[in-house]
């Protein structure tokens, strides 16, 4: 009975910070592109946008100007997204010389990037119970 317990509290406390994510990342020629996606926690906030090992990552393959994608099972919390589309397919972000992407980018909030890429705290949202929707325009 004591497991039974135990068990019933962990599935209890697993539901109780099931938020999802759906994203919808809006962009001009797009179609047949990987877009890539980044979801940084709080927790990680000094990573963003740059270090994706310490992000929830997803891709998708863009069939028109626009995608949605949803991210289930967030708990609840403060994150940050940061997208970019591959334009010529080497799966990577390209930069110029001076470290200024040549790739369509975007950030959550629409957060800009001003002489660097944009802080946390300008593209951080909260995701609680249920659908988050969030929409990000690339640049």
């Amino acid at each position: 009975m004591k497991y039974l317990c135990i068990l019933v509290s962990m599935w209890a406390a697993q539901c109780a910070w099931a938020g999802d994510l759906k994203l919808e990342v809006l962009g001009s020629e797009l179609t047949g592109k990987t877009v890539y996606v980044a979801v940084y926690s709080a927790d990680h906030a000094q990573d963003f946008p740059m270090r994706e090992g310490s992000a929830r990552t997803a891709k998708v393959t863009a069939a028109g100007d626009s995608v949605e994608l949803l991210m289930p099972n967030f708990a609840n919390g403060e994150y940050a997204v940061s997208v970019f589309a591959d334009i010529n397919g080497n799966n990577k972000l390209d930069t110029n010389f001076f470290g200024k992407p040549t790739e369509p980018i975007g950030a959550s909030r629409d957060a800009k990037a001003m002489f660097g890429p944009p802080s946390f705290a300008d593209a951080v949202f909260k995701i609680g119970d249920g659908v988050t929707p969030m929409r990000i325009q690339l640049h």
